[in-house]
Parts: C-alpha cells; sequence; structure tokens
C-alpha cells in the first residue's frame, strides 16, 4: 500500500485513543452505540460495475437479495468538552468488506460568550453536504445518492484538523446564525482520479480506510506506452509532503434555510508519482450547497460543484462540473417521498488524445420510504441515468448508455 509510515502512526495512533480513552480521560465518561444494518432486493439492468472493474456507474450489476450495508457508531462524551467518534461499516462489495470510514476526537469547550469554537482531529468528511446528514454520513432521504456526495464518499476523506468559529442567533434573538470553518490535512493526494478516468457515478458505497479503489483498466491508462498507471487507485495516500486545505461557511436562517460554501485545494504536486506508479493529483473545487424547508411537509435541497484536477505534465487534467436539485413530501408521521435530478460533467483539457476523458449524463432518482417503529423503515427506490463516457470505445463497448435499478430495502436502527 503506498499510505506512508507518518499517515500509518497517526491513524494508529487516532484510534488506539479512541479505544482506550476512558483510561486517558479521568473524567467519567459516556458511551452511545448506535447504528443500522440495510438489506433488499435489488433489480439491476445495467452495465458492469465500477466495483467489479467496469464502466457502470451505478453499484449494483446483478439482480437478487444484496446486503447493502452495516453501520456501527461509537460516540462517546468525556465531558470538559471532549467528544470522540468511531464509524465502521460493513459491505458485501468493495476490496474492502468492514472497516473505519471515520474517526476523529472533537473539543467543543462550555464558553459564555456568544462567539464559540470547536475543533475536530482525525478522518472525517468536510460538512459540505447538506444531503448526507444521516447517521455515518448517509442521505437520510435516498438510497442512491447524487454523484457529487457519491464522489465523495468514494475518494474524499480529511486527515487532519479542522478549526471553525460559530455564533448562534438565538442567543441574541435573532435569526440568522453563521458557522466559518477552516481546515488542513496531509493525504487524498490522489483525489480525483476517479472521476477523471471512469467519470461521475450515483450510489452509496463509501471508502473505507486505506482501500483500494478499481476502475476499468482502459489500454490508455494501463499502457507503459502512454499512461504507465494501474487500474486502480488508493484515494487516501500521502504522495508529496505537502498540506492540503479548505475553508467553508454555513449560514442559517432560523430552521428553515441554509446556505454552504466551501473551496477545497489539496496543494498536490502532479508531477510526483511513487513507486506504485500512483501520481499526486492538482484537485480544486468550490460547492455551493443549499436546503430550504418550504414547509412543514416540504423540503428542497440542491448542490453544485465545480473544479479542475490535474495529474502529471498535462498527462490528464480535466475540468468537471455537477449538480443536482431534490424535493422531499413528508406525508403524515411516517412516510416521506422524494425526487431527485443530477446533471454531471467531465470535460478533457490534456495534451494526450489516446486517452479522451470526456463524460457525461443525467440521472433520475425516486425514493418512497415508510417508517413502520423506531427500529425499521422500509423503503423502495427506482433510478435511471443515462451517461456517455469516451474512453469505453478503448473497452470496445458504446459510449453511451442507459442504466436502471430498483431497490426494495429493509432498514433496521439501534
Amino acid at each position: 500500500m503506498s499510505i506512508n509510515l507518518p499517515k500509518r502512526v497517526i491513524s494508529a495512533f487516532l484510534l488506539f485513543f479512541l479505544a482506550s480513552s476512558p483510561s486517558i480521560v479521568t473524567a467519567e465518561v459516556h458511551h452511545q452505540v448506535s447504528g443500522l444494518i440495510q438489506t433488499g432486493i435489488v433489480y439491476s439492468n445495467t452495465q458492469s460495475s465500477f466495483l467489479n472493474s467496469g464502466t457502470g456507474i451505478t453499484r449494483y450489476d446483478t439482480s437478487g437479495l444484496k446486503w447493502n450495508q452495516g453501520v456501527v457508531q461509537i460516540e462517546s462524551d468525556f465531558s470538559a468538552g471532549f467528544t470522540s467518534t468511531v464509524i465502521l461499516n460493513s459491505y458485501s462489495d468493495g476490496d474492502q468488506k468492514l472497516g473505519p470510514s471515520q474517526a476523529f476526537v472533537k473539543y467543543q469547550p462550555i464558553r459564555r460568550s456568544d462567539l464559540k469554537y470547536r475543533i475536530r482531529l482525525g478522518m472525517f468528511y468536510p460538512e459540505l453536504s447538506v444531503e448526507n446528514t444521516d447517521i455515518a454520513w448517509l442521505s437520510p432521504d435516498t438510497y442512491t445518492q447524487s454523484a457529487i456526495n457519491s464522489w465523495f464518499g468514494e475518494e474524499l476523506r480529511i486527515f487532519g484538523i479542522e478549526a471553525s468559529l460559530f455564533k448562534s442567533g438565538r442567543r441574541q434573538s435573532s435569526p440568522w446564525s453563521w458557522d466559518a470553518k477552516l481546515g488542513a490535512y496531509k493525504g487524498n493526494d490522489p483525489l480525483g482520479s476517479v472521476i477523471a478516468w471512469r467519470g461521475f457515478a450515483t450510489h452509496d458505497r463509501q471508502s473505507l480506510f486505506d482501500e483500494r479503489l478499481e476502475f476499468a483498466p482502459y489500454p490508455s491508462v494501463i499502457s507503459a506506452e502512454v499512461i504507465n498507471h494501474p487500474a486502480w487507485v488508493e484515494a487516501f495516500s500521502e504522495l508529496d509532503s505537502r498540506v492540503g486545505a479548505y475553508l467553508g461557511v454555513h449560514i442559517s436562517y432560523l430552521r428553515q434555510t441554509q446556505f454552504k460554501y466551501y473551496y477545497y485545494d489539496n496543494f498536490a504536486d502532479p508531477n510526483v508519482v511513487n513507486s506504485l506508479r500512483l501520481y499526486a493529483w492538482r484537485t480544486k473545487f468550490h460547492s455551493l450547497a443549499l436546503q430550504h424547508q418550504l414547509n412543514k411537509s416540504m423540503s428542497i435541497k440542491a448542490q453544485l460543484l465545480g473544479g479542475s484536477t490535474l495529474m502529471g505534465d498535462n498527462f490528464v487534467h480535466v475540468n468537471y462540473l455537477a449538480g443536482f436539485a431534490q424535493v422531499t413530501k413528508k406525508i403524515g408521521q411516517n412516510t416521506k417521498v422524494t425526487g431527485r435530478l443530477d446533471i454531471f460533467d467531465v470535460n478533457e483539457r490534456d495534451d494526450i488524445p489516446e486517452d479522451n476523458n470526456n463524460s457525461h449524463g443525467y440521472a433520475f432518482t425516486f425514493t418512497a420510504k415508510q417508517q413502520f417503529s423506531d427500529s425499521f423503515t422500509a423503503g423502495i427506490e427506482f433510478h435511471f441515468n443515462k451517461n456517455r463516457a469516451a474512453n469505453r470505445a478503448q473497452l470496445a463497448l458504446l459510449q453511451q448508455q442507459i442504466e436502471r435499478q430498483a431497490l426494495l430495502i429493509g432498514e433496521f436502527r439501534f
């Protein structure tokens, strides 16, 4: 694996700290364990999935009974403002079947001042999504996530520190609240590999710590005469010893409306390559997200992402753009339906015509969920996408594909 020793040491120390905190912190410790199990029946009419080294952009490429996922979330409160969170995920597909997706410590002291701060340290997601707000960075509304947040779940994770400064309007009898964030991290240097070569996808499969992400063996990528890169990537690798950064601003109006803006730049050196032929990719993007409660029963969510990624001496260079708009309607106390439209585009700008990475598409997702008790929810989802990837021609496949997927999911929470 290409993850270097310092990152392994930091990660091992963090996991040790979280596991042994009761003996480290002398104050009384409170633990809360929660989680979920999702399983169900899948109908799939798609290309071979990216999880099976194919070019399809949905998670499943066969029909039948599936283990969707299992999640265990362990939250510990050490008092004095210190808390920790460890999230373990279990899957039936992908390179790793069990492992951590997040593990971090948070410090938020109790202050009388209206201006407060918090610090997070470890492995975590930036809070740039209005879609993935449920336990373990899942969506409470759909099973198949947007193209934007599907990509974040695959390739994006922070191994570092985040500082937040925030003010609640409630304490000042103001309808406005704000939260400003600044993060610094190492690792995540190959971020951008997957959407450059495969393009965007729509699914709910999050990558686990130190997991290898495979994609189709495009000749232009694996050939020693062209790119000379393996048909996989380890997205959480540290290759160039540089520090990446991001900043974010949240603005909220009452509990009705929230805006989120983020700028991310890993500041990677695109000419650095390791012994496994993995490159650092200079990846940066802007993200703008909106959540608005129209009334007691209806809400909208939307997000727009735009950025670029560069590898080598203009070996691979693409701009990417994606967005989604979603409407959720509650029917009574226990039923809700959600409809979402996704669009996504990757536009090539590099100097190697043999490695054509243009791709684009759109997707419709409709989900209905019925909550039968505090611990059991059932749902049905229909997903349709039409997408085109120019590099499929290298594998003698049609560049344009239509994919359909239906899910009947039972979800048990504890």
